[in-house]
């Protein structure tokens, strides 16, 4: 009897956790599960059994189902697991092959980036609203504006439309820019720059469903690349090699004139020195033929300094200290008469030395000339200052007065022979001062404000190529 008091409890509680199974099962949707089918018929054999034995014998199978469904439900289980850690090891290597691109990808950002930063033209891309969203660091520097106040903003906050010598907003608008201009920009510092500008829409479709099922915000980057090339440098160099062409044309035009007038300069010299002898009784006519043999010393001096400016020169190269150099200059000319006190000479230098293959003597003559000049612009008094610095492969010479300062209309001649505003000056000093500085393979440039001074600027290298 107690056994079948325990076969109807047990009975009883398996119905109830059958029944609370079903409710959950029922809850989650599974009505229709097979086994869930199985398990429901055992049951209810159970509940409508009408006699002990039934009941127990229903029981017995309906547990024998039980431990049946449980093995299989554990089997399942432990499957559902063995496909569970498979999935989870397929998840983790394919979050380590993600990890792995992403790397990857991190390096090529990084390469491109670094090529960007690095490349020597500067490199701006405006999207089709007008954000800025690449500016490299040559735009920067070509620019100079901070990229920081550029990045993500609009180009009008920092440009104006027409900066770039086209309306940037009509350009974004057609979709069409001049594909090549030139410009001329004032950058912050006050500098005026020769640009080059090159542009190119980016309107390609191609991988755009691709794009568009990665991330449908993106834009696919479409927009407008400028390119900017500072021309600058190249159009004074092409300037100063202009400047040189036309004084070697005017060199050797001025030697074929001055052969031609130093055979009848001679004749005249000695026709007039005969006439001066010959008028010794005569002292008013004589003086007039001193006169003509003065004129003759004159055009003949003329002539040689013609002659001597037409042949090269023979430098003799010595790898020297500029610096040593300089400050010997520097103290003859404190000593010199041509220095009065209200003239003072400043060298400026951060350099300890800086060597130089040079021809001492001759740019002893060079900057001695520069530094006369100087001297000439100040009459009543002023200071020279003299800076020394290395910039790459060159040795920089900087002469700053404060003198009258030369006529902008003058500054394309200053160089030229023959051209002077002095009225005892024959025009031949910054001329041979160019010379020797071409000699040694150097430029020379003079920048000037009328009432507030020049500075003339040498580039020597600093070794022979």
């Amino acid at each position: 009897m107690k056994r079948w008091v325990h076969y109807f409890i047990v009975g009883d509680n398996f119905q109830r956790i059958l029944l609370k199974k079903k409710n959950v099962v029922s809850n989650l949707g599974y009505m229709t599960d097979p086994t869930f089918s199985r398990l429901q018929r055992a049951a209810e054999n159970v509940a409508s059994s009408s006699t002990a034995e039934e009941k127990i014998a229903a029981l017995v199978d309906a547990f024998q189902l039980f431990n049946t469904e449980t093995q299989n439900l554990a089997n399942a289980y432990e499957a559902l697991r063995e496909q569970f850690k498979a999935v989870n090891l397929e998840l983790e290597e394919s979050n380590r092959q993600l990890k792995l691109k992403i790397s990857e990808l991190d390096v090529i950002t990084y390469y491109l980036d670094s090529i960007l930063s690095n490349i020597s033209q500067g490199i701006i891309f405006i999207d089709l609203i007008g954000n800025i969203t690449t500016y490299n660091a040559s735009a920067e520097r070509i620019l100079e504006v901070d990229r920081l106040d550029v990045l993500f903003q609009p180009f009008w906050n920092s440009f104006s439309d027409d900066h770039f010598g086209f309306s940037m907003q009509r350009a974004l608008k057609n979709k069409r820019a001049p594909h090549t201009t030139f410009t001329q920009i004032k950058v912050p510092s006050g500098q005026i720059r020769d640009l080059e500008i090159d542009t190119t829409f980016v309107l390609q479709k191609h991988n755009e469903t691709m794009i568009t099922r990665v991330s449908p915000t993106i834009d696919f980057m479409k927009g407008l690349i400028v390119i900017l090339r500072d021309m600058t440098d190249l159009r004074r160099l092409q300037a100063i090699a202009d400047r040189n062409d036309r004084m070697k044309e005017l060199g050797e035009m001025a030697a074929m004139v001055a052969h031609e007038i130093r055979n009848p300069l001679g004749g005249i010299k000695g026709f007039a020195s005969l006439l001066q002898r010959d008028l010794s009784d005569r002292p008013d006519q004589q003086k007039l033929a001193g006169y003509i043999v003065e004129g003759t010393d004159i055009l003949n001096n003329l002539v040689s300094n013609v002659l001597s400016f037409s042949r090269p020169i023979d430098i003799q190269l010595e790898l020297l200290d500029v610096i040593l150099v300089v400050k010997e200059l520097v103290k003859h000319l404190e000593v010199d008469a041509i220095l009065t006190p209200m003239h003072q000479i400043d060298l400026k230098t951060e350099l300890e030395s800086l060597v130089i293959p040079i021809d001492e003597v001759q740019i002893k003559s060079a900057l001695l000339n520069i530094i006369v000049n100087a001297i000439q612009a100040m009459p009543n008094g002023g200071k020279i200052t003299i800076m020394i610095s290395k910039e790459r492969r060159l040795g920089i010479i900087s002469i700053e007065d404060n003198g009258i300062g030369i006529p902008s209309e003058n500054l394309e001649r200053i160089f030229a022979p023959f051209f002077t505003t002095k009225p005892e000056g024959n025009g031949f000093g910054l001329a041979e001062v160019h010379k020797i500085i071409q000699a040694h393979g150097g430029t020379i440039e003079v920048a000037s404000v009328e009432g507030k001074g020049s500075i003339f600027t040498i580039r020597l290298p600093l070794s022979v190529d």
